[in-house]
């Protein structure tokens, strides 16, 4: 594509885009930034970066243009920062009191010998609103449902709302529901709900949905769906269960609002940004709520700390790069052979943390030994063996936590000083 055709499909672009090189000297900036910097492409181009945004750190901009040519990908300079990338005031009016734009900014490899990147800023302000809002909005539709038949038509079309008999088949779809999802209402009538599960989340969640409804309850949750076309959504679901005047429970209500922003702005805080496994935060919170809402009836799960042998050789013979592909590479060996109910965060350098839900410490050992074995037989790196040591213990109600890593990690050092390559456990 020549550069003109290059500035007409950027300059129609409802983000901003611009092109500099690694000394921030500018090249291209296009419509939608020029409108909303007040700053014309006629006074920018040409000039450095920093002459017009000096609090740029110019440092850091550079380290990721750096690492995105060498990585031959984008990478991301901001998310949500309380100093923005560029200061641009909203033009927009509104409820929140966002007086500039929350902004996402990628930097992509454009051109490699002149090494020119593209930065690209995307206005997610709306994204903080929805999650700031989004109570509200679910007490609208609770609102809504109280008058659904007088207001049918209008919930019909602008409301997502589902109905199925209490086996899961779909009796009833709203036009919005049908819309967001891609089929006509001939299409989902009288199939079972299952047709829109994306069947990535934990069984557990929809265990404890079936259970709630099935008792008369009324249930509320994140969910992850799929379109007729493969795309993945992400929905609030609110169902509640219809009970006939004599008691007995006869069909469901389900409304579902759309909340697809709002886990992706969600997984950008929660994903380790090199494996794309779950981050050390996340893993720590969500093992202290299964701690605090741990019940007598719940199961054991069990602790293994992985950890890359000789990895620091890996990086003084083949380079920091390699490093890296050694790191993923491990990472989506170890995660393409887990449940889908288990849990694995990068822990930090070359560990990896994995808890392994509903199981004694025999078949975590048993499980443990074959990503062991799947680590060292698959070709990571070319020209090098890639090994894991593998540290594990088991969680009982009432054990401490700490106390189960603590295990978990001087099974990995035992492991480690015995010849590496191995599997042990602590109990």
């Amino acid at each position: 594509m020549s550069s003109y055709d290059t500035s007409i499909l950027l300059n129609s672009l409802e983000s901003g885009h611009i092109l500099v090189d690694r000394e921030l000297n500018v090249y291209f900036q296009n419509r939608w930034l020029s409108t909303n910097t007040q700053i014309k492409d006629s006074e920018i181009v040409g000039k450095n970066l920093l002459d017009f945004y000096p609090n740029i750190n110019k440092s850091t901009l550079q380290r990721k243009i750096d690492t995105a040519f060498l990585l031959d990908t984008p990478t991301f300079y901001s998310g949500n920062s309380k100093e923005p990338f560029l200061k641009i005031k909203r033009n927009k009016v509104s409820s929140m009191s966002l007086e500039y734009m929350q902004l996402q900014v990628t930097i992509t490899p454009y051109d490699r010998d002149s090494k020119i990147v593209m930065i690209s800023i995307y206005d997610i302000s709306d994204v903080f609103e929805t999650k700031l809002s989004l109570d509200k909005e679910i007490e609208k539709v609770n609102a809504l449902n109280q008058t659904l038949e007088l207001q049918k038509d209008v919930m019909d079309k602008n409301i997502m709302i589902l109905r199925t008999s209490i086996d899961g088949s779909i009796s009833e779809a709203s036009s919005m529901f049908c819309e967001f999802y891609g089929y006509t209402k001939d299409e989902l009538v009288g199939q079972n709900i299952s047709i829109i599960s994306s069947k990535k989340l934990p069984s557990s969640i929809y265990k404890e949905m079936w259970s709630f409804i099935l008792s008369g309850k009324s249930w509320s949750g994140e969910v992850e769906n799929i379109t007729k076309n493969g795309t993945l959504k992400w929905v609030q679901l609110s169902i509640n269960p219809v009970i006939d005047s004599s008691g007995n429970l006869v069909e469901f209500n389900a409304f579902y609002h759309d909340i697809t922003s709002k886990k992706l702005l969600e997984e950008l805080y929660i994903r380790d940004t090199l494996t794309g496994l779950y981050n050390r935060a996340y893993f720590e919170k969500y093992i202290a709520s299964i701690k605090k809402s741990q019940r007598k009836t719940d199961t054991p799960f069990a602790l293994i700390i992985a950890d890359i042998d000789h990895f620091k050789s890996i990086n003084d013979t083949f380079g920091h790069q390699v490093g890296d592909e050694a790191l993923k590479g491990v990472a989506s060996t170890l995660n393409l052979l887990l449940r889908s109910d288990d849990i694995i965060a990068r822990w930090g350098g070359e560990e990896f943390v994995i808890m392994l839900k509903d199981i004694d410490l025999e078949n975590a050992i048993k499980i443990a030994n074959k990503l062991r074995i799947a680590v060292e037989e698959k070709e990571i790196i070319k020209d090098r063996k890639i090994t894991c040591s593998f540290g594990v213990s088991l969680y009982n109600l009432d054990d401490d936590i700490d106390e189960v890593f603590k295990k978990a990690d001087e099974a990995l050092y035992k492991a480690k000083n015995s010849g590496r390559n191995r599997v042990l456990a602590v109990q």
